[in-house]
């Protein structure tokens, strides 16, 4: 097997029926031929494991388990996988054929690299009709910070190819099962801490957009961008930025977690929220304790209703 490393391709699961066949078949065309192909079913209930295991039988590793969310599940593959490396893809997502060939590739000039990300290309709901896609963005060696710096994810998960070393030298993906949006963020923050990226310019990933994307859950969104912050804080955080700016950084996460929760009707969360936004970064601390009173009384647009004021205000003052 020399020269032929095993790669696991690690694939979770949720009521993606109608899409995996098209996950699982784009791993099973890949040019390197020795890939091991593990899926982790996080408790579907649309007969998924009957499926697979009538479509594909021993060609692939399927695993079971209740529904933990999809860092966990993709724990329970890192567990499982025998592979050298790791490329992870969605259950909605594609690989091209030449995608783990080109990641080994990279790997085996680059020892010293532990993660190999690539572009990729946005298709429809029909996995196919390419749309518009946006440019890809390449870190600097000082991937940590720039990641750090940003409010979210800015590489795809199934883009994305690691050493199996290296993922669970860090512990893989949190255990937790509220940690279900942004775990990936949090995940390659502590990746970045310790290890080398390397980017390819090249569209080697198909990601799905269709109108049932986890990602579009945008209050598990705003809990799991804050757990990341939060996180983040045992990170070394203090070699990109001044506490106060992240102090800062973590109040709005904060903040912004507390307007989803008031959206969603619960006032007293967004109240807390607010709260401890407040007591994180004491020069926006009046504003957010004013949206703490407003969740008693007020729905949440009046936070628009107040910013539309003070601009107005601006305006009048500037005249």
């Amino acid at each position: 097997m020399q020269g032929r490393p095993l790669v696991s391709i690690v694939i979770p699961t949720f009521n993606r029926k109608h899409y995996i066949a098209a996950a699982i078949d784009s791993c099973l065309s890949q040019t390197h031929d020795n890939c091991e192909i593990i899926v982790v079913d996080d408790g579907s209930a649309d007969g998924t494991g009957d499926f697979l295991r009538d479509r594909y039988g021993m060609e692939i590793r399927y695993i079971a388990q209740e529904n933990q969310g999809p860092g966990i599940a993709r724990n329970r593959g890192i567990e499982a996988a025998r592979g050298e490396y790791i490329q992870f893809l969605d259950a909605d997502d594609q690989l091209h054929a030449r995608k783990v060939e080109i990641g080994l590739a990279v790997f085996q000039k680059n020892p010293d690299v532990a993660v190999v990300y690539t572009h990729y290309q946005f298709v429809a709901s029909d996995g196919k009709t390419g749309i518009d896609t946006p440019p890809f963005e390449v870190f600097t060696d000082d991937i940590f910070c720039e990641m750090l710096q940003l409010t979210g994810c800015h590489i795809l998960l199934s883009s994305s190819m690691h050493r199996s070393a290296a993922l669970r030298a860090v512990g893989g993906f949190a255990h937790d099962v509220d940690f279900r949006s942004a775990e990936d963020w949090d995940l390659f923050l502590r990746l970045a801490a310790q290890y080398k990226f390397h980017a390819i310019d090249r569209r080697l990933v198909y990601r799905r957009m269709h109108g049932d994307m986890m990602s579009d859950d945008r209050l598990r969104g705003a809990l799991g961008r804050l757990k990341t912050v939060q996180n983040a804080r045992n990170y070394g955080w203090e070699k990109c930025m001044s506490p106060a700016e992240f102090d800062r950084k973590e109040a709005s996460r904060h903040h912004v977690y507390a307007v989803y929760l008031w959206r969603a009707g619960d006032r007293a969360g967004a109240r807390r929220h607010f709260m401890r936004a407040a007591a994180i970064h004491a020069p926006e601390a009046r504003q957010r304790q004013l949206y703490a009173l407003y969740t008693r009384f007020l729905p949440a647009a009046s936070i628009e209703w107040t910013s539309a004021l003070a601009r107005g205000l601006r305006k009048l003052s500037l005249r």
